[in-house]
């Protein structure tokens, strides 16, 4: 071997040794979990992180920590909050953000572009919106063991589960730049020493411009995506009250154009088991035939309400443009002119199966 190949040779494993990553200890860093963001003023805003440790010991409970800044963008506020953190702030773990209603309503476009060009940042990071300060409900104790972020993350995702239509950053995203679409996220806030889901935020384009109740956000869930294992309850005509259970839902958007002009049509299949009935027999076909025909009424005028009060915001976030967009003889420019005053349909089929039959 010459000197030259010896070098070589000696200084490959040097130079490899160098491109390999430092080991990182996890007590040594300050690991985010939440992420908030509260309106300051026209220029600024207030961020909030939200993280927690485990002091040594076998029964040592999580201590949660909270920093806060403010700002004129993401990176000065971290570079604040890093000031005040006795450990390096690592944001590749954070599981929640959580813009304040006042923030949304003047835009969080700021805000996203910087989520989304941070590559430690998963795209299955979950978004909220909240009545109460961000920094309000990173900041506070809870009724619950687990750490106050770890709680809040579990809370929104069950939620995302049963109750409301599924959504995080990637899905928030591929709305927010849709041109034939507009974004939603789930609604929270504090009730006592509990965080809930309350409903939905509909933006149009990077501002909030509505809120729906969590009745409401079912419906809308019903009307979004196939989904299973949910709760419907109604009051029959009598007065008595029933609950359909283990309901599962598949919607279909169907958009015709004749003569130019565009119609929409959501065609929702619902199966459910009838429960909970007092003073009903869910052995009775006849009463079935009364609950599928109120589910049917109550999800049709419910959803009737809802997507009219979109089209009056002139916005889409059940996607029925991209639905229209896959049509060959599709125009941009008329639909975006027709949007706000065509008709829309809900044509919703419930099939209760009965009490004590098994499916």
């Amino acid at each position: 071997m010459n000197v030259k190949n010896y070098l070589c040779c000696s200084l490959i494993p040097i130079l490899l040794a160098g491109c390999t990553p430092s080991p990182k200890v996890l007590e040594d860093l300050q690991l985010v979990q939440t992420i908030g963001y509260d309106y300051v003023n026209g220029e600024e805003f207030e961020g909030t992180a939200g993280s927690s440790n485990i002091p040594p010991g076998e029964q040592s409970l999580p201590v949660n920590e909270v920093f806060t800044a403010t700002g004129k963008t993401s990176k000065r506020i971290r570079q604040k909050i890093q000031a005040e953190a006795a450990r390096p702030i690592v944001i590749g773990r954070v599981g929640l953000v959580i813009f304040n209603q006042e923030l949304a309503e003047h835009g969080i476009e700021n805000q996203i572009d910087s989520l989304q060009r941070n590559p430690s940042i998963g795209r299955k990071l979950l978004l909220v919106v909240s009545k109460e300060k961000a920094k309000d409900i990173i900041d506070s104790n809870y009724s619950q063991s687990d750490s106050v972020s770890q709680y809040l993350i579990d809370v929104v995702e069950q939620n995302l589960e049963q109750t409301i239509p599924k959504i995080n950053l990637h899905r928030f995203l591929v709305h927010y730049y849709s041109k034939d679409a507009d974004p939603f996220l789930p609604l929270i806030e504090k009730q006592g020493k509990h965080l809930k889901v309350s409903g939905l935020g509909i933006f149009k384009d990077d501002k909030l411009v509505d809120t729906i109740s969590f009745g409401d956000a079912y419906i809308f869930k019903i009307l979004y995506e196939k989904f299973r294992r949910g709760q419907f309850e109604v009051e029959l005509s009598g007065g008595e009250d029933v609950s359909l259970e283990n309901l599962s839902s598949k919607p279909k958007i169907v958009v015709e154009k004749t003569n130019g002009k565009y119609t929409a049509t959501f065609k929702v299949k619902v199966n459910g088991r009838a429960m909970e009935g007092v003073n009903l027999d869910l052995t009775d076909k006849k009463t079935i035939e009364r609950i599928e025909k109120a589910v049917e009424k109550e999800i049709t005028d419910r959803a009737e309400k809802m997507v009219k009060r979109f089209q009056e915001l002139d916005a889409d976030p059940l996607r029925i443009g991209e639905k229209a967009r896959q049509r060959s003889d599709f125009n941009r420019k008329e639909w975006k002119a027709q949007y706000s005053e065509m008709e829309i349909k809900i044509e919703a089929e419930v099939n209760a199966v009965q009490s004590g039959i098994i499916e």
